[in-house]
Parts: C-alpha cells; sequence; structure tokens
C-alpha cells in the first residue's frame, strides 16, 4: 500500500480492509481479480480544467462524460489529463492505481452519484497490486468530493453511444489501455 495513503487512513482511524491482487492495469481488469462487481470498485481520472486539475471518482464499469463533468465544474473546457501530466500531479503513484480522495494531492474531487448506491466501495492503494475496501458510510466520512452525474456506462460507450444521444455530440472519455 501506498505511504501516503496509509498515513492519510490512519490520521483519520480508517476502518479498512487490505486486498492484495495480482498486477492489473485498467480499472475493470482490477475489478476482475478481485471479485468485486465493476460498480463497486472506484476508479479515478484526473482531468485538467481552466483553473488547474480536478480528480473525478466513478465506478470501474464507467466513462466519463466530459459535457458532462464541464456542466458540473461550471467553467471553461475540460480534457483528460496526459500521462505526463498526470505524473506532474501525482508524482508517486502510476496511473490507475491512484487512491480517490484529492486531499492527497490538493485536488478538487468529484464523484459520480452511481457510486453513492453501493454499500461498499474498493479502490487503489497506490500501486497496481493492492486495494483497499471500506464501508461506503466510512469513504463517504473521508472523501472529500462534490456529487455529480458525469458517468456512463461503458456498455453504451462500446455499442456506439447513449440511446437518442449521437456520438459525435458526445465527448466520452475511458480509461486508457497500455499496450
Amino acid at each position: 500500500m501506498y505511504q501516503r495513503l496509509e498515513e492519510f487512513l490512519g490520521s483519520r482511524n480508517a476502518a479498512y480492509e487490505t486486498i492484495n491482487h495480482p498486477a492489473a492495469v485498467t480499472a475493470q481488469e482490477q475489478a476482475a481479480v478481485m471479485h468485486a462487481p465493476g460498480q463497486s470498485v472506484a476508479k479515478v481520472l484526473i482531468v485538467k480544467e481552466r483553473d488547474g486539475f480536478v480528480m473525478t471518482i466513478m465506478p470501474a464499469a464507467t466513462a466519463l462524460d466530459l459535457d458532462r463533468l464541464k456542466g458540473l465544474i461550471g467553467h471553461g473546457e475540460v480534457r483528460l489529463a496526459s500521462v505526463e501530466e498526470v505524473r506532474g500531479v501525482v508524482p508517486d503513484c502510476p496511473a490507475g492505481s491512484i487512491p480517490p480522495f484529492g486531499a492527497l494531492y490538493g485536488l478538487r474531487a468529484f464523484i459520480d452519484r452511481s457510486l453513492l448506491a453501493v454499500p461498499e466501495v474498493t479502490m487503489p492503494a497506490g500501486d497496481p497490486a493492492s486495494a483497499i475496501r471500506m464501508r461506503w458510510s466510512e469513504f463517504k466520512r473521508l472523501v472529500d468530493a462534490h456529487p455529480g452525474d458525469f458517468a456512463i456506462p461503458e456498455s453504451i460507450v462500446e455499442a456506439g453511444g447513449a440511446v437518442g444521444v449521437k456520438r459525435r455530440h458526445r465527448r466520452v472519455a475511458s480509461t486508457p489501455r497500455r499496450a
């Protein structure tokens, strides 16, 4: 587990379970190796917006709708941060393993409401082979994030777009896959 996360959780007397698992790159792969439903596994994407960077927290089984996030942020353009930018914002944690606590990095955080309906949240613990799981009430106490509706099911993205919405009008970002 990532030392900075361990110190953060310890300083807040957090109750959680540590899960060690085979290394996995994407959030959906992490959910599979942990035998956890993709709707209850939090993934983090770093987004560049007008005033800097923000953290988005959403279920592993979803993709980020940049237009919806832009509406939630309320100003300027938004885009996924590049790998280099993510390394600059979160220099000591590999992409795909970033814990969902913006306070660790001085980032404003946004959480998709669909993650609010699960009894437990499993999340990256700072390296590709570990995670932590905690009750939703504990996660809510620790995460300082603005709720919103900005995630859409990956199955809709893979099928070509949401019903009644032309894909060219929807800017959707999914977790980049490594080769």
